[in-house]
C-alpha cells in the first residue's frame, strides 16, 4: 500500500531527481510559456491538432538549429527520430530516476506533464508535473518501478503509435522500438545513480545489446554510429568492430 505524493514531498523527489540528471530539471507546476516553448502532453497523447502542430514547431526548431550549426539541412527524419525520442527521454528518465533514488511512483499520463524543450538544442530542458496528478509514495522498489512502467508505457506507447511527421517514413517497430529502448536506458542510468542491487543484477546483459530503434545520429555530419546501433547487426562480419579485449 501506498499513499498520494503531494505538497512538499513532491517538491523534494522532483529536486532529487533534477540533481541525478544532468540535462532535465523536474518541477511542480504547468510550465511557463512565457520562457519559452512548451508541449502539452494533453494535446499529444489525444492527437489533437494542437498537439500535432506542438510536435511540428518542435521539429521545425531542432532543424533551423542544425542549419545554423552545419550549415545547411540535415535530412527531415533525423530531427523527426531526435524528437520522439527527446519526447519519451521526458517521460522515461524522471520515471525511471523518482523508483530508483526514492520511494516514488510518477503519474506520467497525457495532462500530467508538460515538457519544455530547450529553446536552441532542443532536448527536454525542463520537465513540470502536475500536482494534482496520482503520484504515489510506495514502499517496495519492484512494485513502484512496476508503476511507473506503466505509467510511461500508457502515455509513450500511444503517442508512438500515432506519431508522424509529414514526408517522414517511420516503422511501427521503429516507433515502439523506441519506446522499450529509451525505458530500458533510463533504467539503468537510474540505476547506477542509486546504486540500487534490485534494478541491475549480475546476470543481466542488456547493457551491451543492440537497441531496436535507431536515432539515426550518425547522419549528422561528423557523428558515427553509436555503440549500440541496430545497424550494427546488419553488417557483414569483415566490417562489425570487433570486441574489445
Amino acid at each position: 500500500m501506498g499513499h498520494p505524493l503531494t505538497g512538499g514531498e513532491l517538491e523534494l523527489a522532483c529536486d532529487l531527481v533534477s540533481s541525478r540528471i544532468a540535462w532535465l530539471n523536474l518541477l511542480v507546476g504547468p510550465g511557463d510559456a512565457a520562457s519559452g516553448p512548451t508541449v502539452d502532453t494533453a494535446e499529444v497523447g489525444s492527437g489533437s491538432p494542437a498537439g500535432l502542430q506542438a510536435l511540428a514547431d518542435w521539429r521545425s526548431r531542432v532543424e533551423a538549429g542544425w542549419a545554423r550549426l552545419y550549415g545547411r539541412r540535415q535530412p527531415p527524419h533525423v530531427a523527426a527520430t531526435f524528437v520522439l525520442g527527446w519526447y519519451l527521454d521526458a517521460l522515461a528518465h524522471p520515471a525511471a530516476f523518482a523508483a530508483a533514488i526514492g520511494p516514488w511512483a510518477l503519474d506520467l499520463s497525457p495532462g500530467s506533464v508538460v515538457i519544455e524543450p530547450h529553446p536552441t538544442q532542443g532536448y527536454p530542458a525542463r520537465v513540470h508535473v502536475s500536482a494534482s496528478a496520482a503520484h504515489q509514495v510506495l514502499a517496495s522498489e519492484p512494485v513502484r518501478l512496476r508503476r511507473a512502467e506503466e505509467s510511461y508505457r500508457h502515455h509513450a506507447e500511444q503517442v508512438a503509435r500515432s506519431y508522424a511527421a509529414p514526408g517522414v517514413k517511420m516503422s511501427s517497430r521503429q516507433r515502439l522500438g523506441m519506446v522499450d529502448d529509451l525505458w530500458r536506458i533510463a533504467v539503468e542510468r537510474a540505476a547506477a545513480a542509486a546504486g540500487s542491487p534490485l534494478l541491475v543484477r549480475p546476470d543481466d546483459d542488456s547493457r551491451g545489446r543492440l537497441r531496436a530503434s535507431c536515432c539515426f545520429i550518425y547522419a549528422l555530419p561528423g557523428a558515427t554510429t553509436c555503440s549500440t546501433c541496430p545497424r550494427r547487426a546488419r553488417a557483414t562480419p569483415s566490417t562489425r568492430r570487433s570486441p574489445a579485449p
